[in-house]
């Protein structure tokens, strides 16, 4: 399932002619293009659905958007003929069959229901110096998000309301603490300030099962493409001089 919604903003799109990230090219191919191609290279994804507002095309199936990603994510869990669903963002230029395959692999193998990519931030800064990526600090070292998900698709939609009240609070920390707990917000935080041995993967994992009530688990790949989305006019400028 790629995830390919969005309009860009005006100056993106004088500068590229693109209507969204999705028709935004990088190098050879516009990057929904980019992205099936690597998608494609794994055998054991049999089918491809694209929600978005581009052209049909072969080798895929194309679903209209909404306006919310976490709606967009319902569309794709309603239409998927198959209990195993790997999502991507359409803003992955970079990325490679082998690091979907791996990351797949992991996830199938992890005993969650749900799951997320997660990148060692010093790969992403060697292979991509010029482009600045938010991190976190934790146990584990400090890490940035990846734009891969997967999930078991029963499941899935089960508990896809927790999830949106999770991710409609990601920017309000008052009513993330409602949610998260004031325990691991301020572990959180201390661990961002003063140790990152404050706080491990694994504890976010727990917490974050117990508010979904299914077991998560975040996914550690040594494939920086997977955590490298161009979501920005800054970020497709830094990758032109490379």
């Amino acid at each position: 399932m790629v995830l390919a919604g969005g309009a860009i903003e005006a100056d993106w799109q004088s500068r590229t002619g693109a209507r969204s990230r999705a028709e935004v090219v990088v190098g050879d191919a516009p990057m929904y293009q980019r992205v099936l191609r690597a998608l494609h290279g794994v055998e054991t994804i049999t089918t491809t659905l694209i929600v978005g507002d581009l052209p049909e095309g072969a080798g895929y199936t194309l679903i209209p958007p909404s306006a919310s990603l976490l709606e967009n994510v319902r569309l794709g869990l309603e239409r998927s003929a198959t209990e195993s669903v790997l999502f991507a963002t359409v803003d992955l230029p970079f990325l490679t069959a082998e690091s979907v395959q791996f990351f797949l692999n992991e996830s199938l193998h992890s005993g969650a229901s749900l799951t997320y990519a997660v990148v060692p931030a010093d790969l992403c800064r060697e292979r991509f110096p010029q482009l600045k990526r938010t991190t976190v600090r934790l146990r584990e070292g400090e890490l940035t998000g990846g734009n891969l998900f997967w999930a078991r698709r029963a499941i899935a939609l089960q508990h896809l309301p927790r999830l949106e009240a999770l991710y409609h609070a990601r920017k309000q920390p008052l009513r993330l603490a409602m949610h998260i707990g004031w325990g691991l917000l301020f572990r959180f935080l201390l661990a961002q300030a003063i140790s990152p041995r404050l706080l491990s993967i694994g504890q976010i994992e727990k917490r974050v099962a117990r508010i979904v009530h299914a077991p998560v688990k975040a996914i550690l790949t040594p494939y920086p493409e997977v955590g490298t989305d161009i979501d920005s006019l800054k970020h497709w400028l830094a990758i032109q001089m490379r």
